[in-house]
This record gives structure tokens, C-alpha cells and sequence, in this order.
């Protein structure tokens, strides 16, 4: 499908689908003016969107953004959210997903999770940057069926004033089949099989100084994660391990209008399954990517974005003249390697996207990013990082 036609279809859909938003949420207000505080504080906001990636192909989501604050008179608490979706893609992908992110009183505990399901064609290149660097097709036989899910998070308690401390989680299976010709050969798969569980426990330390975790305007974070797979609860056979560093900061350049950046790492060691190397293509780093190309022991990513909303000519029926569309571009540059000192390829990446204020401080996300031989159109809550 052409890169037009995705856009023509995706603006059609979205004119019907934001009107439908604004509609709900205008009669949501209207409502809580005779109701109690405890209903003014819950948001319900439905919505239909399509969205188009390397992996999933044309895929129309449905599904809803529910917000609450734990302490609906506490200004200085963000509003916990439960984004949750589910869609069908062209390529009879079926995509189920939950973001439950939660601040606890006074946002002295943290909980943020994140729960996938796809059952869905996939491809599997391989190990390392030179495979990954091979166009997908199927005569080149990287396709196979996925059928995975995935439950991963962590709980934090607030130390001091801006850091945190917590547990981390990840349980995860993936069931392969149908696979090709290369999988059957490939070292990987031989080694680890193509049905594969494990149970990943760590910790955390976090330093946290922004102004809004899920749309920062100012601030920063810096996260240190180490997790321990299999070691307590042995599913699988094989045993590793998962470091993860992630700096954050965001600059502050007019009112609404901020710099945002962003460099993350992972690095894995130990008996790692395929389906667990660390990789580039999610729709939080690299996007555009295809999800799972470029897989290896090390990654390493870095990614700048300039984030705009609009100001209205009149006055809003709040009383300012914020406007509830905005937009985005970003460039980004990552690696995969064995080891960091051999990471000798980069792979660029740059996008553009539409905001689209849904909730208070709380967006749609609407981006169209480009990579090498990729593309992908991608929607959902909040913004990437």
C-alpha cells in the first residue's frame, strides 16, 4: 500500500473519529456540572482509529482512555490512566494491549505496566545488523506466524523528592510456527526453540524530575533497570540477564512548545533467547522500523523531537487559548551489535506526527516515521518517551 493512500485513508478516518471524541467528551463536561466530585474526576474517552506499521500492515484499533487522580484535590498529582485497545490488521493480525499507569497518593508509589497479545504473521531475519540489513520478502524467506503476549512493568516508592526506588517484572511467551526454511537452520532458533517462556524479576533506580511523566514539557529522567530471567522461577531452561540505562530530557522552548531527548540502551547477557534479545522498532523508539529486524546483545538509540501544540485565535470555553492539536518531528539514530565497541552501522530514522489532546495532559499520539526499507504509521496514548 502507497505511502498516499495510507495517509488519504488514515485523514478520512480521523476526521469521523476526532469528531466523535470531541463529541463525547464535550457531553462528559456538560454532565459533571450536576454531578458529584468523585464523577468529575473519572474520564472516559472512546475511540477508533487506523493505524499502518512494517509488521502489522493497515490495522483499524478500537478501544478507550479512562483517567482518574487518586487525590482529585491534589494539583501537583498527575492523573493516573488505563489506555486500552484492540484491532485487526489487513494481514489477520489481532493486537490486544493495556497501559495501566497508576500514581499512588501524594505519587509516593508508581505503577506502570504495559500488557500485549498479538496472534499475527511475522519475520525473523536473524542475529546482528548484517541479517537484519536484508530487505523482508517472502521469497527470501523470513516469514513465520507469532502468536505472544506479554505483561511488563515496574512498582516504584518515592525516596526523596525526585528519586525512586522499585521492582521490575516481565512474563512473556511466544509460540512460533510455520516457520521457514532459514528459522529451521538459523542458530538462534535452533538452540532456543520455537516455543519459549520466562519470567524476568529486577530493580530499579530512578531519578525523576519532570513536570508530567506520560507528556513532559520540562524536567528530566534518568533510569537504571537490572533484571534477572528465570533465576527464581526456572520455566524455560536458560538464565540471563537484562541491563538497561535511560536518560531523558526535556526543554522547555515557549509555553507548550518543548525539545524533547532521549538516549536509551539494553544490553543482554547469558543464555538469550531469540524472542529476548534486545531490538529496535517499537513504536517507542525507532519508528518506522519494522519490530524485531534488527535484534542483538547490545542495543543503543538516541532520538531528538520537537514537540509544538497550537494556540487557538479565540478563547476556549476554559477560559485560554490552548488549542487541543499540536505537532511533532523527530530524527533518531540506533545500533545493534554483539558488544558496543562493535557497533560500526547506524541505522537513521526521522518522522512527523499529529497531537491530539484528548484528556488533560494526555494525548493521541498520531506518527508517520521512516527507516531503511520501512515505514510505519502509528497511533496511541501518550507521547513515546
Amino acid at each position: 500500500m502507497s505511502f498516499f493512500r495510507i495517509i488519504s485513508l488514515f485523514i478520512s478516518c480521523f476526521g469521523v473519529w476526532s469528531g466523535f471524541c470531541i463529541s463525547v467528551g464535550a457531553q462528559t463536561e456538560r454532565d459533571s456540572l450536576t454531578s458529584s466530585s468523585s464523577v468529575q474526576n473519572l474520564m472516559f474517552t472512546p475511540y477508533i482509529a487506523p493505524s499502518y506499521s512494517p509488521e502489522l500492515e493497515l490495522m483499524v484499533t478500537a478501544g478507550a482512555l479512562i483517567s482518574f487522580k487518586v487525590q482529585p484535590d491534589n494539583p501537583m498529582l498527575g492523573r493516573s490512566s488505563i489506555p486500552f485497545s484492540i484491532g485487526y490488521s489487513t494481514n489477520n493480525s489481532m493486537s490486544i494491549s493495556v497501559f495501566p499507569y497508576i500514581y499512588g497518593k501524594d505519587d509516593k508509589l508508581r505503577v506502570l505496566s504495559r500488557f500485549y497479545f498479538r496472534d499475527m504473521p511475522d519475520n525473523y531475519w536473524g542475529v546482528g545488523y548484517d541479517v537484519g540489513n536484508r530487505t523482508s520478502s517472502a521469497d527470501q524467506t523470513t516469514n513465520y506466524h507469532r502468536r505472544w503476549w506479554s505483561l511488563e512493568g515496574k512498582i516504584v516508592r518515592k525516596v526523596t523528592n525526585r528519586f525512586f526506588v522499585g521492582l521490575t517484572y516481565d512474563i512473556n511467551e511466544t509460540k512460533a510456527t510455520e516457520l521457514n526454511d532459514y528459522m529451521k537452520a538459523e542458530t538462534y532458533v535452533k538452540q532456543y526453540g520455537a516455543d519459549i517462556s520466562n519470567v524476568g524479576l529486577g530493580f530499579i533506580l530512578e531519578y525523576d524530575s519532570r513536570d508530567n511523566v506520560q507528556n513532559a514539557h520540562k524536567g528530566g529522567l534518568l533510569s537504571v533497570a537490572f533484571s534477572e530471567y528465570n533465576k527464581i522461577i526456572n520455566i524455560s531452561g536458560y538464565e540471563f540477564n537484562k541491563l538497561t540505562l535511560d536518560a531523558r530530557k526535556y526543554f522547555p522552548i515557549e509555553y507548550r512548545k518543548t525539545l524533547a531527548m532521549q538516549v536509551k540502551t539494553e544490553y543482554a547477557d547469558g543464555a538469550v533467547p531469540w524472542t529476548e534479545l534486545p531490538h529496535l522498532g517499537t513504536m517507542f523508539d525507532l519508528r518506522g522500523y519494522q519490530k524485531g529486524r534488527f535484534r542483538d546483545k547490545s542495543m543503543l538509540f538516541g532520538i531528538m523531537e520537537y514537540r509544538h501544540m497550537f494556540e487557538r485565535r479565540r478563547i476556549n470555553r476554559k477560559g485560554n487559548y490552548e488549542s487541543p492539536f499540536g505537532v511533532v518531528g523527530w530524527i533518531g539514530l540506533g545500533s545493534v551489535a554483539p558488544a558496543y565497541r562493535q557497533m560500526d552501522h547506524w541505522l537513521a530514522n526521522f518522522g512527523a506526527g499529529i497531537r491530539y489532546e484528548i484528556q488533560p495532559r494526555l494525548n493521541v499520539r498520531i506518527d508517520y516515521g521512516f527507516g531503511k526499507d520501512n515505514q510505519g504509521l502509528y497511533v496511541s496514548i501518550s507521547e513515546a518517551f
